[in-house]
């Protein structure tokens, strides 16, 4: 059977005009130098549901604003403009009907994260932020490990874990505040990330879920994508034992979704070799625009092929290459290059918006017309 594999598609000339203009790291090297390729080739049984794959798009737009390039409060002050075409948002609706509660910057590297209401889904949103400074980097890299205080013999990242310690007080001290002026209205709790910020939503989740029980009368729902490995085996069971603890005492289930994404070598970091672990069981992955479902017994592999009969051949992936920025078929680079300009130049002269488009529509739309046909 021919399998299916980006690696040997060629790129249109447009698409090689996208990649040209990159400017921030997308670890697809790592990904071929670290990143291990299952022998499971994914097929159209290993599918998502729709259903689940719009739901995670629709939540994954909270990350872009967790990068607090453009501070969120003025992301939502701001929002009738950013969702218009050709804006960041533009097909932003979750975050549009969404309700900005608090924002706050952790006490370690200055980590930040927002919580938000989503009354029509009834959702309180805690939206971590990823990797987006120096201080944050120095402790992305220190990867040994240290003990875990709540789980015998487990292990976690040093780095991540002191990161998590300098936000943990602020993350709750904001899940509390949320639920005390909308928990009527709210049935699940949901934690967004993207990369390290992943890494800590899980040892906020592990947290929620160990001693922070009586905050839990709402479903705990976490949507992470591109997140790296937080822990040890041991760890990982005592993620994986809570989880169905929390199932068979309480009845609320755990809803997580883990998703890796096509040549991103993020999650296949810190090395296998080295002792580290995923903690969820049954990751997703995300490739050619489609989502998948990845068996418990190749969740350390970051390589899958899929299979023709799984794939959309009428339509191309938007972002071929893949990498750490492409999930759900969204830019994140653009957006954050575009909220980053707007956020410098909203307020420095009336017409902002033809320098907008000047800066930043016109010349993207130029990379597309110097493509040879």
């Amino acid at each position: 059977m021919r399998i299916f594999s980006k690696d040997v598609l060629e790129l249109s000339p447009a698409q090689k005009h996208l990649y040209a203009t990159e400017t921030q790291t997308n670890f697809r090297l790592i990904a071929k130098l670290t990143a291990t390729r299952s022998r499971r080739i994914l097929s159209s049984d290993d599918l998502a549901s729709p259903e689940l794959q719009t739901e995670l798009a629709e939540l994954s737009q909270f990350i872009e604003l967790s990068y607090n390039v453009m501070p969120v409060e003025d992301v939502y002050r701001h929002i009738d403009v950013l969702s218009r075409p050709n804006f960041p948002l533009e097909t932003c609706n979750a975050v549009r009907e969404s309700k900005f509660l608090k924002s706050f910057l952790g006490k370690v590297a200055d980590l930040h994260a927002f919580t938000a209401h989503r009354p029509a889904k009834r959702q309180l949103i805690l939206a971590i932020s990823g990797t987006c400074n120096l201080k944050q980097v120095y402790y992305d890299l220190h990867a040994f490990r240290t003990t875990y205080p709540y789980g015998k013999g487990c292990s976690v990242h040093a780095g991540f874990w002191s990161l998590y310690m300098g936000i943990k007080e602020l993350a709750l001290d904001s899940i509390r505040s949320a639920m005390r002026e909308h928990g009527k209205d709210i049935d699940e709790i949901v934690i967004v990330a993207h990369s390290m910020g992943a890494a800590v939503g899980y040892l906020l989740a592990l947290d929620l879920l160990l001693h922070e029980r009586e905050l839990l009368s709402s479903v705990l729902k976490l949507a992470f994508f591109g997140a790296p490995r937080v822990g040890n085996t041991h760890l990982a069971e005592l993620w994986c034992d809570t989880v169905r603890e929390s199932d068979r005492q309480y009845g609320r289930p755990v809803k997580e979704y883990f998703v890796k994404g096509y040549n991103d070598g993020v999650p296949s970091l810190p090395p296998y070799k080295l002792g580290y672990r995923h903690l969820t069981e049954t990751p997703l992955y995300f490739s050619g625009g489609r989502l998948y479902h990845i068996p418990p017994s190749e969740r350390e592999h970051g390589l899958f092929d899929v299979s023709p009969d799984s794939q959309d051949l009428r339509t191309s992936a938007l972002y071929p290459k893949g990498g750490h920025n492409y999930y759900n078929d969204r830019d994140l680079e653009r957006s954050t290059r575009r909220l980053a300009w707007l956020y410098e130049n909203m307020n420095k002269t009336s017409d902002w918006e033809e320098q907008y488009y000047k800066a930043m529509i016109e010349p993207e739309e130029a990379w597309k017309s110097k493509a040879p046909k």
